[in-house]
């Protein structure tokens, strides 16, 4: 075995590792009493450049939801209407677990500003797209982009920090969510009537070239000029080429260092399982072969991904050093698991919420997407004001399951009180039902991440690897929520508006989909307690109805994490 490929074959470990480690070290004199203004500034904004990332990633997702009717409609096709955002949030959630192992291989510098690049590209051939399909090309390769834009940022926060602040810099991160909420309705609204909607791809591009500027000049570690460090691989990728490596070593690096075979029965599966929920009761129905064919096959390949990862890999794999996509020895632990768990429901539960909110506004009493959006102000406010209290409790304290528990509790709760949200209440209640949801996240997200980190061994020589891997894990089940969340609540909305439809004589000449009923809707609104009004209020309820359920499963998992505190 060469020397070359013995040092390729264990530098995840490694790199991950050792760079993880001397981070802890070093950067956490940027929050000393006694650190240096210059460390502090260079602290600061390399937060604020991760924050402009996640920030923009979820500001793409929530601005497009006001513009899909515009779009189709400059395009003259509504049949791919719902790919403008599935494009973008599938490979958004399936690429979290391989970015973390690319980054691994190419740093953090080189993998985050790839994904910027990706998603800017992504975004601007979105911008200038001159058919539906261009425009959904462009979402997928922005989906790609911001799916390690969401991963990282979370890695790269946690190492910038000691243990002891990363609740508190989790939860700034975690903010940016909650302000893209607002924004994006308000930004969507205002570009489609006052300019064209082909701005709200456009606006990712100043952002994200400030973050990526920021982040260029600022984030530096391991204290190396950017040129030096650039040069260093081009170096060691030139000896990589003199080695001659053999086409064997290199199917080595990519089934088992990238383990490119779980990766792709893992996408695979989610995606064909996703696709069965989208169809299902719409294009065909849930009888239909191929809506049963893409649920079990999707199914069975997940299932197989999970197999191949937990029982094949550490028996085929060729070096020792090789590691799964999702290992068993980190999976298998409860707390890691159920602190998981308690996040995804709880965000599918929040996306359900969120979206659903805002259709009610709009479809039960008529309001525009800049007025509905308005109305999400509570549940904004409150989910920022709580995730930073939530990071300055843990800090202080070290606690977690008690916020953990506490949150997912408020979950339920909120999500119970939502189902008060009708066409016959007041505006007081319009506004007090939105605040609990809002509570509920902000102590969630970022304790259930924190969870995870503080179960693993700091004395490890792999502790680098379990923890971006762990942070990974956490930032696909976010996303994984949020599409499934969003999936699943159209899909309970149209199957219970066509169910009501079946039994009125109005609303015959529309599908059950929800942007042919959200434009007859505006031509012939005819007030919040008429029949139409009626049925859309009542399948609306049924969504809040499916989000109390997933509270209360995040509120089980919650229950059972460990009683681990923060290193204090």
């Amino acid at each position: 075995m060469t020397e070359i490929e013995t040092g390729q074959n264990s530098e995840y470990n490694r790199k991950i590792s050792d760079e993880t480690k001397d981070l802890s070290v070093k950067q956490s004199a940027c929050i000393a009493p006694d650190a240096s203004k210059r460390n502090r500034v260079k602290l600061f904004l390399s937060l604020l450049s991760l924050g402009l990332s996640m920030f923009v990633t979820a500001l793409d997702v929530l601005i497009v939801g006001t513009i899909i009717d515009t779009v189709c409609t400059s395009f003259g096709d509504y049949t791919k209407s719902g790919w403008i955002v599935t494009g973008y949030s599938l490979p958004n959630a399936l690429f979290s677990l391989l970015w973390g192992r690319l980054s691994a291989v190419l740093g953090p510098r080189i993998s985050v500003i790839s994904c910027i690049i990706l998603f800017e590209t992504g975004s601007l051939i979105s911008a200038l797209a001159k058919s539906m399909n261009m425009l959904i090309s462009g979402r997928v390769i922005a989906g790609v982009g911001g799916s390690g834009l969401q991963t990282l940022s979370l890695v790269i926060g946690c190492q910038l920090v000691n243990e002891k602040s990363r609740p508190l810099v989790l939860s700034l991160l975690n903010c940016t969510f909650a302000v893209a909420s607002i924004v994006g309705p308000f930004l969507g609204g205002a570009f489609t009537t006052h300019v064209t909607w082909r701005w709200c791809f456009y606006i990712n591009l100043p952002i994200g070239g400030l973050a990526i500027a920021i982040f260029i000049f600022f984030y530096n570690p391991e204290g190396a000029d950017l040129l030096e460090k650039g040069s260093q691989t081009f170096k060691k990728l030139l000896s990589y080429r003199r080695a001659n490596l053999s086409l064997k070593q290199l199917l080595d690096q990519l089934l088992f260092g990238f383990d490119i075979v779980s990766f792709v029965l893992f996408t695979a599966g989610w995606l064909l399982f996703l696709l069965a929920l989208t169809f299902g009761g719409q294009t065909h129905p849930w009888k239909s072969g191929i809506v049963i064919s893409f649920i079990i096959v999707g199914v069975l390949l997940i299932a197989l991904s999970l197999i191949y990862d937990f029982r094949l890999f550490d028996h085929i794999k060729t070096m020792d050093t090789f590691r799964p996509l999702l290992s068993w020895h980190l999976m298998s632990q409860r707390a890691i698991l159920n602190a998981n768990f308690t996040g995804f429901f709880s965000t599918i539960a929040y996306n359900v919420q969120m979206i659903y909110s805002v259709q009610f506004f709009q479809l039960v009493y008529g309001f525009s997407a800049w007025k509905a959006g308005l109305h999400l102000i509570p549940i904004l406010v409150s989910t920022v004001v709580f995730s930073i209290a939530s990071g300055v409790i843990i800090k202080k304290t070290g606690h977690i399951k008690p916020l953990l528990v506490f949150g997912s509790a408020m979950g339920v709760l909120g999500s119970g009180l939502m189902i008060l949200l009708n066409n016959t209440s007041t505006k007081h209640t319009q506004i007090g039902v939105l605040i609990l949801p809002g509570v509920a996240l902000g102590f969630v997200l970022p304790a259930a991440l924190i969870t995870c980190h503080v179960q693993l061994d700091r004395t490890s020589p792999s502790y680098g690897a379990d923890m971006l891997e762990t942070t990974s894990v956490n930032a696909l089940l976010k996303s994984l929520g949020t599409t499934v969340g969003s999936i699943l609540s159209t899909m309970v909305f149209s199957t219970s508006l066509h169910n009501k439809m079946k039994n009125s004589n109005i609303l015959f000449e529309v599908s059950g989909e929800l942007d042919s009923i959200a434009s007859y809707r505006l031509d012939h609104f005819d007030g919040p307690r008429s029949e139409m009004g009626c049925m859309l209020n009542d399948s609306i309820r049924n969504t809040f109805w499916m989000a109390l359920g997933s509270s209360v499963v995040a509120f089980l998992c919650s229950l059972l994490v460990s009683r681990r505190k923060v290193s204090m």
